[in-house]
């Protein structure tokens, strides 16, 4: 059986190792909610002229 102790150290390990992030998937993931908020406003615009327009 695992005891308490071993369970807390697998679920809150040291400090000592810093995860690894990919530049590159930052990025990626900027440029999609760029993109996404681009296209959600230009539906937005197209929806507004073509009922007052």
């Amino acid at each position: 059986m695992i005891s308490e102790i071993d369970c807390m150290r697998l679920a809150m390990p040291s400090g000592s190792h810093e995860p690894q992030r990919d530049p590159g998937l930052k990025r990626k993931a900027w440029l999609a909610v760029f993109l996404g908020s681009t296209l959600f406003w230009v539906v937005v615009a197209f929806l507004v002229w073509k009922f007052w327009g």
